[in-house]
This record gives C-alpha cells, structure tokens and sequence, in this order.
C-alpha cells in the first residue's frame, strides 16, 4: 500500500500492508497468529521444486488441475513437505518459480456447523434481500472518468467515487470483485456489479464494508455499502458482530463471498443470505426484535473460516477467481516488501479448488482438508493482487514505494513489466467482456477501472 505526499505514514503502511487485526478467538481458528504479516510469514528451510503436474499452458483455454482421485488419497495426504526456500539472489524478472504444493492446505473452521442456526434465527428479526436488490438500492453516486492514476494501457472504463469516499482516510479500499466472478455470464439478478471492500482504518469499531457499485448503466453508476458481520449470540438469541479485517482481498462465487483474511486464510460469507436491517441508531447487533448495523442498511454474514495448517503457514494478502481451469479456483497470494514477509521475493501465489456443487473448496480427506493444486514463488516485490486467465499470472505491484505502479506479466521462468495504475490492489479477470479490473487506493486519486485484457498479453 501507498499513500501519496506522507513518507512517514508510507513508511508504517508498507511495514503493516497486508495486516489483519487479531479479531477471530483461537478456537475458530485453530491456532494462528493474530494476522500480523510478520508473525504470518512462512520460514523458508526447504528447497525449491519443479512445478506440480507441469501444466501452465497459456493460451487462454480451460487447464485442467490436478485435485486428486476422489476414489483415492490426495497425493499430499501424509506429506513430508516444507516450506520452499528462497533461491540465493533471487531478483525481480525471473518469472514464477514451482514449489511444493503439499507444505500449504486450509481447512473449515467449526463456525461451518454452527452459524446456519444463527442465520436461521437472524433471518427472523430481519428481511432477507437479493445481491441485486442492493445494488439497486444505490444512494452514492460515482462519476464517470476518462483517466486513471498511473496511466495504465487499454483503459476501457473508469469510474470514481464520490467524494466523501475518494478522500476518506477513515475507510480504505482493498479488494475487488463482482458479477462477472460470481455468474460466467457476467450477470446476478439481471445487474452487472463491481464489489469493492473497504477496510476501516480507526477506531469506528465497525470493521469492513462492501460497495456494491451498479454499472448496469455504464453511464449512471451508483452505490451502497453493506457492512459485513459475524454472527454471535444463540439460535434463542442471535446477534453480530463488525468483522476485523483488512479484507485485502475478495471473491464473489456462486453464493459465496471468499474474503482474505492475513495470518488465517478465508472468510466466507453468505451472498444468500444478506439482511436488511434497521437504520435508526448507531449500533451493531441486535436485541430480540431489531438487528442495526452502524447506520448501514444491509450486512452480509459470515457463515465460516478456512484455517492455514500444514507446513508453512502462507499469508493471505488477495485472493482472486479463475474459471478457466476445470474445476475454478481461488488464487491467493502474499504481499511481500523489504519491510513485509521474509524478503522482497518471498511472495508465494497458491490456487485452490472450488466445489461449483457448493460454491466451497474441494474437500479432499476425511478432515475436508484443501491443498493447493500448484504454487509458485512469484519472484517479484509488493504485489498487491493477481489473477490468472489459461495459465497466464497478472500481478499488480505497488512498487517502487514512491511512486507508480506494476503490473507483472508472469509465467514460470518468464516475466515482462508493464506501466500500470498508481497505487494498484486487488484483481478482477471479466473474461465474457476481454477486461481485466483493478483498484486504485490513494486518497484523493480512488478509481475503479477495467482495462483490455489484450492490452497485457503473456511474456
């Protein structure tokens, strides 16, 4: 993360990017760290190996990826693997660089068994209503721009937002998704809709809230937030809770919504079960009657947690979706600095299955535990998110610190840089359009793009 015109502030930001604040009990996540990208760092005491299954084709067309014999063990089952060591000298350019697939795995936390009676319960103290609902239900408006900050190529539609928004140092925004990730047409409800996360940087208490930003309309978009929450209390009794997050990455799949979450994994939340609530006080939770959500007017709840375990201990700093490999796939990945991770080139991107059955990740033991079907070592410095389209990796880069921004057009033992937005995050592939969207997150310069995927071809 950058933020313009204030080094000293810079300075703290790029040692703490990617941070989540210590909010989920030791017992939902099985262990863990607290979220600092310090603590969260992999140790590298293992060596490097060739990529797992060889397959990073790069024409555009659906890969296949290895989750196993259902019939048979998981080849990671009973896994000797550690976590790769960084190769001496490694420098930026180099392309990716295959590890051991088997020192990674999450799995579900306890919550996926319990909150469904929480919801239950909630839903009868509130209305449940539609994702295209609240896009309709747009009360900001964001403006139309022809520019983006940085000047990346292909620009093909940019939009800012108002400007409360665009210079709040309160609400920070992170990660991008939307309808293009949840449905392959591209459309929920019959709206096409960006999402953004926004991360609350002081002591409001209210954690992190989504922008539904309706572009059905290209020329008229308008947005709401929904405050994401975690449910609490009992079936008698149920409530929520803010989220503690820094939400640097997300995903909209199916029913689901994936966020990152830093020394953990994923949250996962219920884009079926979002809930109007009241609006008349400022508070967050509910009593027997009335749920209330800060003044915001619909949460989106978490239904459970997928929890790191295995060898090393990744970080979870973005997460993006891929449908061109069979099944799709989340792909999550580590910003890592001089002064975040264990070096500038420790970065590591791992991709997870999905199960389109239930819009989860393929369970693949007795433990539902999930491994990743490949990982590399990106081999390039403060990526702040990436997506993958046919075997090809984008990885948007804040670096260098001072100003511009990356964007790495990488596969193994290749790699070609390209002048991209000042200030990138998170990424986005809209396949069915030939777009590639991204985030800027610097006070006074937030845009939402979409750039021409063709504009980026591979290395």
């Amino acid at each position: 993360m950058r933020r313009r015109g204030h080094p000293a502030l810079l300075a703290a930001v790029l040692a703490a990017c990617g941070t989540d604040p210590p909010s989920l009990s030791p017992g939902d996540l099985g262990g863990g760290d607290g979220g600092k990208v310090e603590d969260g760092a992999a140790p590298l005491d293992a060596g490097v190996v060739p990529v797992d299954g060889g397959v990073v084709p790069i024409d555009g067309g659906v890969v296949p990826i290895d989750g196993g014999d259902a019939s048979s063990p998981h080849p990671c089952v009973g896994s000797k693997a550690a976590c790769p060591i960084v190769p001496p000298g490694l420098a930026g350019g180099g392309g990716l660089i295959g590890i051991d697939r088997c020192a990674f795995s999450l799995a579900p936390t306890a919550a996926f068994a319990t909150n469904g009676a929480l919801l239950d319960a909630l839903e009868k103290i509130t209305t449940k209503v539609s994702p295209a609902a609240v896009a309709a239900d747009g009360n900001r408006v964001a403006a139309v721009v022809t520019s983006v900050p940085g000047s990346p190529a292909g620009v093909d539609y940019a939009v800012r937002w108002n400007a409360e928004d665009d210079a709040s140092t309160t609400w920070i925004p992170q990660g991008i998704t939307g309808t293009f990730d949840a449905d392959p047409s591209g459309a929920v409800g019959g709206k096409r809709v960006v999402l953004v996360s926004f991360y609350e940087d002081t002591t409001l208490g209210k954690g992190v809230r989504i922008a539904f930003l309706d572009v059905t309309t290209p020329a008229a978009p308008r947005y709401r937030f929904a405050l994401l929450v975690e449910p609490s209390g009992s079936a008698a009794a149920p409530s929520f809770a803010p989220v503690d997050s820094h939400a640097g990455g997300i995903v909209w799949f199916g029913g689901k919504l994936y966020v990152a979450q830093t020394g953990t994994g994923f949250r996962v939340f219920d884009m079926a079960r979002i809930l109007q609530v009241a609006v008349d006080q400022d508070t967050v939770g509910c009593t027997a009657t009335t749920c209330r959500a800060g003044l915001y007017k619909y949460v989106i709840p978490q239904i459970g947690v997928y929890a790191r375990g295995g060898a090393c201990a990744p970080i979870f700093s973005f997460v993006s979706l891929d449908r061109s490999t069979d099944p799709p796939s989340l792909l999550s990945g580590e910003y890592c600095s001089t002064t975040a991770c264990s070096g500038r080139f420790s970065g590591k991107v791992l991709r997870w299955p999905l199960d389109p059955a239930t819009d989860l990740l393929t369970r693949q033991d007795a433990a539902r535990t999930t491994w990743p079907d490949e990982g590399f070592l990106m081999g390039e410095t403060q990526v702040q998110g990436a997506a993958s389209r046919g075997g090809a990796y984008l990885l948007s880069s804040s670096a260098p610190a001072a100003g511009g921004g990356a964007l790495y057009r990488v596969k193994v033992g290749k790699s070609a840089t390209s002048t991209f937005a000042d200030a990138p995050e998170d990424l986005m592939v809209d396949a069915s359009n030939g777009r590639l969207w991204g985030l800027t997150e610097g006070a006074g310069e937030r845009v939402v793009f979409a750039v021409k995927l063709a504009s980026y071809p591979p290395p």
